[in-house]
């Protein structure tokens, strides 16, 4: 006869194995997700040309020789953007000594309402250290292409309360201007923080 403390030390057994194999699998899909994300990065991004927050004239090229975290966005975002740039706010913490490595890039998607003085307020409200960059409409539809985003106006784009769908990845940008990882959306921070790092000692 099986005895109830073996029944019981077997689903002990079962349950902890159980919970392991779990978390390996979650791992394993973060990760899955994360290689076919950054599967084709050699074949988007490059140099573009934008005007920052200040009113001059940038280019990706600026930044080389530093780790660049790049993001779309736009200042009447009502969560994502916020959320994301405070996420980005965090990392930099972490990276404590190493920031000084790094250059946040926030590109808005709405050149129409974000004119260099609007994004100069706003990026300054997280970090005085994030470049704010817009431009034409052209220009910033030329820069959506080279990082394969998608973006979408609903309402009435005639008034200043219609809204914008868009992509929001972030892209990890190597000291060389290549694409050096796609980050998705609700990705650890931890794995943000070692991908950066990882991109800053090469």
């Amino acid at each position: 006869m099986v005895s109830r403390a073996s029944i019981s030390g077997w689903k002990n057994y079962l349950m902890n194995h159980y919970r392991m194999t779990r978390s390996t699998v979650i791992l394993t899909v973060i990760w899955a997700v994360f290689l076919l994300a950054t599967a084709n990065a050699s074949k988007i991004g490059g140099n573009f040309q934008l005007t920052s927050h200040t009113g001059d004239t940038f280019k990706l090229s600026d930044i080389e020789g530093k780790v660049g975290v790049l993001f779309f966005g736009f200042t009447h975002c009502p969560d994502v953007c916020p959320n994301t740039l405070l996420e980005i706010q965090r990392l930099l913490v972490n990276l404590k000594d190493q920031a000084e490595q790094v250059q946040v890039l926030f590109i808005s998607v709405d050149p129409e309402r974000d004119t260099p003085e609007k994004l100069d307020s706003y990026i300054n409200y997280f970090n005085r250290d994030i470049i704010g960059l817009t431009g034409s409409s052209a220009e910033i539809a030329a820069v959506i292409r080279q990082y394969n985003g998608r973006v979408s106006f609903s309402g009435d784009i005639n008034s200043d309360s219609y809204s914008v769908e868009h992509n929001s990845n972030l892209f990890l940008i190597n000291k060389q201007g290549g694409i050096g990882s796609i980050i998705l959306p609700r990705t650890p921070l931890p794995v943000i923080e070692q991908q950066v790092r990882k991109l800053i000692e090469n």
